[in-house]
């Protein structure tokens, strides 16, 4: 019986230190993956913090700085040669960045570094891409083990006379920061998430000579004419590009399309129009202009190269598609989406949302005076989710801008853009919406739901809503905005920033 209670205290025993051995063990692991986690926590939060420093100097600035002609040129040469100081600029620092922080045990330090990555010039400005690496390093108190890792990201930015489009919400005047935070605190305004671009500045401010009243570039482009007269069209270069004698006197008020031995231009409208109305039939896009009792409609066809041109008194054909031009030398007093009737004509429709601008069509609409929107715009291919539409085609886009300036006489207009009181109580708009003067809400109780972007002198909600879903196209492909206005000075923007890649060593 001793033996056998012996060899069972024996057998107890090692059992007993065998689980205590084990207990060690699994303790030790313990503490192993609880450091590990802590490095890892560590390490994580010097990132966070680096790429932190980034987004908070976008953040902070509340939109594009002005240049100078001398200082956009120096600028551009920097970034030709590889240099980094449109970036130092942009952001208000120079590179690298360093950064540290401690919590409990947990010490960091993390460096934000950029190199170059791509220059891809425009017509008056250009895009500089830049590689960025936030690398940081993490330790605890008491372990000689250090983690490392680094998050790659993209910065894009934007200097030079940039298109307007790109700005998703600008306000552009002499306000104060009580005035600038009014806007950005006003609870009728939503601006929802832009796609993949990461961090963007999404409230922007300027000086009222960023938004030009000049549309010379546009109204040259449309007429197919080079000024003989800098930043001046005269009336008698305008009746030339319109195939009318060259005299000094005012063109006939009327809807012209511009159509020389190189093709067809854009549209030409002299004097105030009742209504103008977009629609689509099979592959055919349709604009129909009422002026004073009498009815011009524009129907071509981008793919089959056609177009028929007819006016109150006869019709023409062309082989060819007009430019996406529409320049009106007055007033719009009401501009919407319609649908093609029994009779081929277009009537504006309000009941619903109907597509009227033809997908892979870009069109820019450009008023000397004021613009009345009294129905829904919307483009053909629109994805909708959760009452929001989102456009895949990257070759659609409409923009409707109020100059304010008339294009022959140079007088003072009012540059607005002008929600009817009797538009739809949720008006579906998919453009960009920049005027000189001010953007305004009419009615009451009413949801500008606004597909684009926003430039203006002033914007006026008059208790109405607005829900702004900005352009992620803009953000995420290489193609510049096609005929924008740009801005009338050169500013530096950044475009974007986001995370493209985490590094763990």
């Amino acid at each position: 019986m001793a033996l056998i209670a012996v060899f069972i205290y024996l057998i107890f025993s090692v059992l007993g230190l065998g689980l205590v051995h084990i207990s060690r063990i699994y303790g030790k692991l313990g503490r192993h993956k609880k450091n590990i986690a802590l490095l890892e926590y560590s390490v994580e939060n010097g990132i966070k913090e680096g790429y932190g420093i980034l987004a908070e100097r976008i953040v902070a600035r509340e939109g594009p700085q002005a240049l100078s002609e001398e200082g956009f040129a120096l600028l551009r040469s920097d970034a030709e040669a590889g240099g980094l100081g449109i970036a130092e600029a942009a952001l208000g620092c120079v590179f690298p960045l360093h950064s540290e922080g401690t919590a409990g045990d947990q010490t960091w330090r993390a460096q934000v570094s950029l190199s170059r990555a791509a220059l891809s010039p425009r017509d008056g400005f250009f895009l500089a891409e830049y590689k960025g690496a936030v690398s940081a390093e993490g330790e605890l108190r008491g372990i000689s083990i250090r983690k490392r890792a680094s998050l790659d990201a993209a910065l894009s930015l934007l200097a030079g006379r940039v298109p307007l489009a790109y700005f998703p919400f600008l306000i552009a005047g002499d306000q104060t920061p009580e005035e600038r935070q009014t806007y950005v605190q006003d609870p009728n305004i939503e601006i929802l998430a832009q796609g993949n671009a990461g961090v963007t500045p999404r409230f922007s401010f300027a000086g009222p000579s960023i938004i030009p009243r000049n549309a010379n570039p546009l109204v040259k482009r449309g007429l197919k004419i080079e000024l003989m007269t800098p930043d001046t069209l005269t009336r008698a270069e305008l009746r030339s590009a319109l195939g009318l004698d060259m005299v000094n006197e005012p063109v006939p008020e009327g809807v012209y399309l511009v159509a020389n031995d190189t093709g067809l231009g854009g549209v030409y409208v002299q004097g105030d129009l009742d209504e103008m109305a977009l629609a689509i039939e099979a592959n055919d896009q349709l604009v129909s202009f009422r002026q004073n009792g009498g009815v011009w409609l524009l129907r071509f066809n981008p793919a089959a190269s056609r177009t028929l041109f007819t006016t109150p008194v006869e019709t023409r054909a062309f082989d060819r598609s007009p430019l996406g031009i529409i320049l009106v030398n007055g007033r719009i007093r009401s501009l919407g989406g319609g649908i093609v009737n029994a009779s081929g004509g277009v009537e504006l429709t309000k009941d619903e949302a109907i597509p009227c601008l033809l997908r892979g069509l870009s069109l820019t609409i450009v008023s000397s005076d004021e613009v009345t929107l009294t129905s829904h715009l919307i483009q053909q291919g629109v994805e909708w989710l959760e009452g929001i539409p989102y456009l895949k085609d990257p070759a659609s886009q409409l923009i409707i801008y109020a100059n304010g300036l008339d294009f022959v006489e140079n007088t003072q207009k009012a540059g607005r853009i002008v929600i009817d009181p009797n538009a739809p109580q949720e008006l579906k708009v998919q453009a960009a919406l920049t005027a000189a003067g001010s953007v305004e809400l009419g009615g009451s109780g009413k949801k500008l739901v606004l597909s684009g972007g926003l430039q203006a002198g002033g914007l006026a909600l008059n208790g109405n809503s607005l829900r702004l879903l900005p352009d992620a196209r803009l953000l995420e492909n290489r193609s510049a905005p096609l005929n924008s206005p740009l801005t009338g000075v050169p500013v530096l923007q950044v475009l974007s920033l986001r995370p493209t890649q985490w590094n763990s060593n």
